[in-house]
């Protein structure tokens, strides 16, 4: 009785995985049919895929790519033909496609009931995705021309992962010319998204690694890294990016007031001094060690600073307006120290020394005039010095451009 009970059951499993595979048999009938009738077909294909017994063929999901890779077909179609489409549908299917035949391929490869492997699908699996993996570029591109981020990063972030894929790893699509600047597109994409950020990190190690827009990738790891807070591996990036790129002053600027930030000003100083020691005539150092010492009120040290900074880079728009600004900086305290004496010589003779450095400061504002005559910050300095220095005509004049930036702006 026992043996009896063990047959029938036996028997039913076997005529429950033949409804199921004639329940894939139908689906698949239903792409011959005209027109398609796509609701059947995802009715029983995805009744099957949900199966235990018919969700471990891989013929199943050779019908679910047909199935779903059909449907993306036809909309296109229908784009193609300027009628109405949907292009969520589209992209949805597509990818749908893919992962079908993703699984397709991996349940090909599972030994039989005789413990021997025989593909039937593979070859076919790796040229449909192959192909449809360029359609998930163009499809990524609509949706973005749309401005529709999040479905365009998801299509390009399905492409990219593509290469790891066991089914696909011998492919070569990370070799296309073009898959580097999809994966740059994508931390573009995933720039705006806290979300995202991880991926979008793992994606600037990898260009980095293969110095595929290398200094743009350090500055951007940097900046990712301070976002999420990981400081040891920001200031590690800034020391790596700084031995390739020694004057980008995104990394320089960064390191410093990460120092700064973090009430470690005598490891800027040193930081910059070891720099000056190894590149004494980058004047991106005597420039950013003079703002420092300026920001402080060390007026005398940042004059030093800046004034070297000059020297070496006589055009330096910046170098020029910081050496002018440290100089007006000094006078004005000078002046405003001035304004407490009560004694009248005294108190002339130091506006007089004040003076003196607001003068010092026009040759500095003037040249960064030169190289720059629209920045307001600087016409706006200038223009206060001649003020102050009652140089009425040189003030009107400079006065008059200013407004005219200002209305520009």
């Amino acid at each position: 009785m026992k043996k009896i009970t063990i047959t029938v059951f036996a028997l039913a499993l076997s005529m429950c995985g033949f409804a199921q595979k004639k329940l894939v048999r139908s689906a698949e009938g239903c792409l011959y049919e005209q027109p398609i009738n796509f609701d059947q077909a995802i009715k029983d294909i995805e009744t099957a895929m949900k199966d235990p017994s018919s969700s471990k063929m891989a013929y199943t999901y050779d019908v679910a790519g047909q199935i779903y890779y059909k449907i993306y077909e036809t909309e296109a179609v229908k784009r193609d033909g300027k009628m109405q489409y949907d292009q969520d549908k589209m992209s949805e299917n597509l990818v749908k496609a893919i992962d079908a035949y993703l699984k397709c391929g991996e349940l090909d490869q599972l030994p039989d009931e005789k413990g021997k492997v025989k593909p039937k699908y593979l070859k076919d699996v790796k040229k449909n995705v192959s192909t449809y993996a360029n359609y998930l570029l163009g499809e990524a591109q609509q949706h973005q021309s749309k401005n529709e981020i999040d479905k365009a990063f998801n299509l390009y972030n399905k492409y990219l992962s593509l290469p790891s894929n066991s089914i696909m790893k011998d492919q070569g699509i990370e070799k296309s010319e073009y898959y580097n600047d999809v994966k740059f597109l994508a931390v573009n994409l995933a720039a705006q998204d806290e979300q995202k950020r991880p991926i979008m990190i793992k994606y600037m190690e990898d260009l980095k690694s293969i110095s595929f827009k290398e200094e743009t990738m350090y500055e951007w790891l940097c900046d990712a890294y301070s976002k999420d807070k990981q400081d040891d591996k920001m200031i590690a990036t800034i020391n790596e990016g700084l031995k390739k790129y020694p004057s980008n002053k995104y990394l320089i600027g960064n390191l410093i007031n990460y120092y700064l930030n973090n009430n470690k000003k005598e490891d800027a100083i040193k930081y910059l001094n070891e720099a000056i020691a190894k590149d004494p005539n980058n004047n991106q150092y005597y420039k950013i060690k003079g703002m420092m010492y300026l920001k402080d009120e060390n007026f005398d040290e940042a004059i030093v600073c800046l004034s070297k900074a000059v020297e070496l880079t006589p055009n330096d728009f910046d170098a020029q307006f910081e050496c002018g600004l440290a100089y007006e900086k000094k006078g004005e305290k000078i002046i405003e120290k001035a304004n407490s004496i009560k004694d009248i010589k005294k108190y002339n003779a130091e506006r007089s020394k004040g003076s003196a450095e607001l003068k010092k400061a026009l040759p500095y504002f003037e040249k960064a005039r030169e190289i720059n005559g629209e920045d307001l910050d600087n016409l706006q300095f200038l223009r206060s010095v001649y003020y102050k220095l009652s140089m009425s005509d040189k003030y009107k004049e400079v006065n008059k451009k200013y407004e005219e930036v200002k209305a520009k702006k």
